[in-house]
């Protein structure tokens, strides 16, 4: 009789176990599916964003999108998403050109019951103007609300938050200057679009401010300059007594500013 308790919990217990298992298996295969049919669809709709596609992109928005941007507000419906859109993305003049990049290893898929999944993750936003090489603009996070509904997938939420400036000129590595040198640079520069252009000194860096723009320069070399935060360089040139004389501004690696340097009086 004991042998027999023993033997029934123990086919009870591989039966449970077995369908367990089962069930899991299922969960994941059905996970997996779920997870290539949003990679797939949600890749598509970028693709008509970044190339302008509207007949792709109206395909994958629900009537009654919301679109959530930190900067920019709530967009509601579909249609006024899709008029946006062509507006400020692709109605640009010069040339000007938005593309959307999702970060590899940063996508998650979640799904939700009876209605279809979540899409999160961080992306990056690239622009190209007047036919000059691409170039980083900024960085977000992501989030899509995706449903199935009559057999078609589309978003009806997409959150798109968080947005900052890139980190600038990665190439560049940075050295360390005497502060006697770097005292030859301070002052004050005048410059044709900017106007007054203060240099000062903190913390062993020259910090460079025209306007409202306050920004720390790192060196280097003995004479150039670079931003972490934006896409600019600055270089000092001297004259051939040693005195600096003035301070060209690149952006892109494009000269966009040449101030001369205020000489102090002799008198």
């Amino acid at each position: 009789m004991v042998k027999t308790k023993k033997t029934t919990v123990f086919l009870f217990t591989t039966l449970l176990l077995t369908v367990t298992i089962s069930n899991a298996q299922n969960q994941i295969k059905d996970r997996q599916e779920l997870e290539s049919i949003i990679t797939y669809h949600d890749s598509m709709f970028w693709k008509g964003f970044n190339t302008c596609d509207f007949n792709i992109m109206k395909n994958y928005v629900s009537d009654d999108l919301e679109f959530y941007h930190d900067k920019n507000g709530l967009i509601q419906g579909a249609e006024t998403f899709l008029k946006t859109s062509k507006k400020n993305l692709c109605g640009q003049k010069n040339n000007w050109r938005l593309r959307r990049e999702a970060v590899k290893g940063s996508i998650k898929i979640y799904p939700i019951n009876n209605y279809g999944a979540i899409i999160s993750g961080d992306h990056t936003f690239y622009i190209t103007e007047n036919n000059n090489p691409e170039y980083l603009d900024g960085i977000a996070k992501f989030t899509h609300v995706w449903q199935l509904k009559d057999g078609l997938w589309k978003m009806t939420r997409v959150l798109s938050y968080d947005h900052k400036n890139p980190p600038q000129n990665l190439d560049k590595k940075e050295i360390s200057l005497p502060n006697d040198l770097l005292d030859t640079f301070l002052g004050e520069y005048l410059a044709p679009n900017s106007g007054a252009v203060i240099v000062t000194k903190k913390t062993g860096l020259l910090q460079i401010k025209a306007g409202k723009m306050l920004v720390t320069v790192y060196p280097q070399s003995k004479s150039l300059f670079f931003s972490k935060e934006a896409p600019l360089t600055f270089e000092f040139v001297k004259d051939g007594t040693g005195n600096t004389i003035k301070m060209i501004v690149r952006e892109q690696g494009k000269i966009v500013e040449e101030a001369l340097k205020k000489q102090l009086s002799n008198h």
